[in-house]
């Protein structure tokens, strides 16, 4: 898959551009049943899927103290987006000046003149141009004079309750990743560079991978985890500008603490995983975190003593989900 972030370096495929649009938020569900029938069609008709996104997100633009914080990062979204078969993901600079443009606008000068749309879909609740004045009808009705057909789905459900990021924030921040997973399809997952820390999980006989994860991510509520880490490899790269995704490597089952370390007085949050069965150095290695269960809040100990007999109760339960959940 071919991500891009100039409208310019859009390849030209076969019978044209076949274009869904959104913000693409996490891809969860709702999303994944967008673009899973973007690339079918796609495919029947000979054209080009083209999943056209934003980044950054327009609320980190237009109201950047009100933005809530990333699912994912752009590799990451584009990384799902490659897996179900997307030809392109077009990532819009988002500025004021593109917020600026009318729905007209938006529909003749950039979609109809500049990416040559030959469909284009929209989830129901989808806003475009000056104010978000336009939705998925404004949207039918712009496109209908120029010939380009526009398809509306319906919102996916999930307990009864239309799946969306919102829905999805709210999940992995009560710590619930079950239903997190749920809506996405998949774990919630963050990534992160292993950098060095205090070293006090080796002196105890657990030592662990302290994870930098990127600043302004979603990160669940504080707490012990049944989690996943993979190593990640180098994104392979293809032709100019555009990588291939996605990356994979080895993994490992993990206990997992979330955290500011109270018992040592610890003040940071820091992300540290104890990979199990795993030795060797991890240091400025990239690695990506599947938070699979909430297992116990963070707490403070009287002493190491008492906190190692917890770790040590924490391996048990986390292995043995794991082992149920395998």
């Amino acid at each position: 898959m071919k991500l891009v972030t100039r409208i310019a370096d859009v390849p030209l495929k076969g019978t044209g551009n076949v274009i869904a649009i959104g913000k693409w938020d996490g891809v969860h569900l709702g999303h994944q049943a967008i673009l899973r029938a973007l690339v079918a069609e796609a495919r029947r008709v000979g054209g080009q899927s083209l999943a056209v996104g934003f980044h950054p997100l327009p609320m980190a633009v237009l109201r950047p103290e009100s933005a809530p914080p990333m699912l994912q990062t752009l590799e990451e979204r584009a990384e799902i987006m490659a897996e179900l078969g997307v030809d392109v993901h077009l990532a819009l600079p988002f500025n004021r000046e593109f917020a600026d443009l009318t729905p007209a606008a938006f529909v003749h000068d950039v979609l109809a003149a500049q990416l040559r749309a030959q469909q284009v879909m929209v989830g129901f609740n989808n806003t475009f141009g000056r104010g978000g004045k336009g939705t998925a009808e404004t949207m039918r009705q712009l496109c209908a004079p120029l010939g380009i057909p526009v398809h509306i789905f319906h919102p996916v459900r999930v307990d009864g309750e239309n799946v969306s990021s919102t829905e999805v924030r709210f999940a992995v921040a009560k710590g619930r990743m079950d239903l997190a997973a749920r809506l996405l399809g998949r774990p919630f997952a963050v990534r992160g560079t292993v950098v060095h820390g205090d070293k006090r999980g080796r002196k105890l006989g657990y030592p662990t991978a302290n994870i930098r994860v990127q600043p302004g991510r979603l990160l669940p509520a504080l707490g012990v985890y049944a989690a996943r880490v993979t190593l990640l490899g180098e994104p392979q790269p293809v032709e100019p500008p555009v990588a291939i995704f996605p990356r994979s490597g080895p993994q490992y089952g993990a206990m997992l603490n979330l955290g500011t370390r109270p018992t040592v007085g610890g003040t940071d949050l820091r992300c540290e995983a104890h990979l199990f069965d795993f030795s060797g150095d991890l240091y400025g290695q990239e690695v990506q975190v599947e938070f699979l269960a909430y297992i116990r809040p963070e707490r403070s100990f009287p002493g190491l003593g008492a906190l190692v007999e917890q770790l040590r109760s924490d391996e048990r339960a986390v292995r043995e989900w794991l082992t149920e959940h395998a």
